[in-house]
């Protein structure tokens, strides 16, 4: 195991062009603000003090990985060989990578320029519990109203591999995201167990509470709690719009675009943190941000008919996903 990150050694990149501009820090790869022109709040949420991002904000911002979401007691065969990949306290089962995983690396700084940066983390081979050493790269890029982010990772063992890039939105800066408008070109979605692992069954969204078709209220009656993963295709495919955002105050709209064949929605009910520690005004308590995690469908590896994440050493891992603003 590895010890706590250095914070001293943590550094900040501010991309900027006329229409956007993102603070993003080495701790994590993190997107720790995005500010819409014309515009004082943070359309994503973040912290002040460093500390909270290995503890009540841990992954705001982040990448996560080596695996995002969720491995069925930290169990996964790969190769005909069987590794146990330590859990994710409270979890019962191994979370984003582990207690250690991408978001507790202070990522190095490639290359940067006024509206793009390159950052780099070595995993080691049986980091965490996986195999092979694995190269990541993040491209953070500003493309007039979009941030565009991409993913790369290669391997020299067989491995898993899904990462995601896990900001908290509010488009408004204040208040709950349970008054946002959202809509996810899904026609299916994993049901889970108490526990939120995938049952196994691929569920249309049609007739169900999950079906977010058409531009909806989130918080609306027949709200269901949303921890939840919308199956979008059964393979990675060409970068295309897979959901919108709209805010009910400031009328700020997210068209959020991806490769990936799964989007994880979660209403952020767990969120807590003191206003001193808030980038943007006011306490934040539960449902004060909607994380939308483009990725692999979880627990893929016990899954054998989801989309699989094992990643060859002859291949390369590609994830592409852009935040449109308007």
């Amino acid at each position: 195991m590895n010890s706590t990150p250095d914070l001293t050694k943590v550094q900040f990149i501010t991309l900027k062009n006329k229409q956007l501009k993102v603070n993003i820090m080495t701790l994590g790869a993190s997107i720790q603000s995005v500010y819409l022109n014309d515009y004082e709040h943070s359309l994503v949420l973040g912290s002040s003090k460093l500390d909270d991002y290995l503890n009540a904000t841990k992954y705001f911002g982040a990448i996560v990985g080596r695996v995002a979401n969720r491995i069925a007691h930290g169990h996964a065969v790969i190769n005909e060989e069987t590794y146990h990949l330590p859990l994710t306290p409270p979890e019962r089962h191994h979370l984003h990578g582990g207690p250690e995983g991408t978001n507790t690396k202070i990522w190095s700084i490639v290359q940067q320029s006024h509206n793009m940066v390159q950052l780099q983390t070595k995993l080691k081979d049986g980091e965490m519990g996986y195999p092979g050493n694995m190269l990541v790269n993040v491209f953070y890029r500003l493309i007039e109203s979009a941030l565009e982010m991409e993913i790369r990772a290669t391997t020299d063992k067989m491995t898993i591999c899904s990462f995601a890039g896990h900001s908290y939105i509010n488009l408004d800066g204040v208040g709950s995201i349970l008054d946002h408008k959202l809509s996810v070109k899904a026609d299916h979605y994993l049901p889970t167990d108490k526990t939120l692992i995938p049952t196994g069954e691929v569920t249309p969204t049609a007739n169900s509470a999950f079906d977010f078709k058409q531009l909806r209220t989130i918080g609306r009656n027949d709200y269901p709690e949303l921890d939840t993963n919308f199956c979008l295709s059964s393979a990675s495919r060409p970068i295309q719009k897979v959901a919108t955002l709209k805010a009910p105050l400031t009328g700020i709209t997210l068209d959020y675009q991806t490769t990936e064949p799964g989007l994880q929605v979660y209403d952020g009910r767990h969120i807590h943190l003191s206003a001193e520690s808030n980038i943007n005004s006011g306490e934040l308590n539960a449902y004060a941000g909607l994380a939308l995690e483009a990725q692999h469908w979880p627990d893929a590896i016990n899954q054998p008919h989801f989309p699989s994440t094992l990643l060859a050493p002859e291949k390369t891992y590609k994830q592409i996903t852009r935040y449109v603003f308007s």
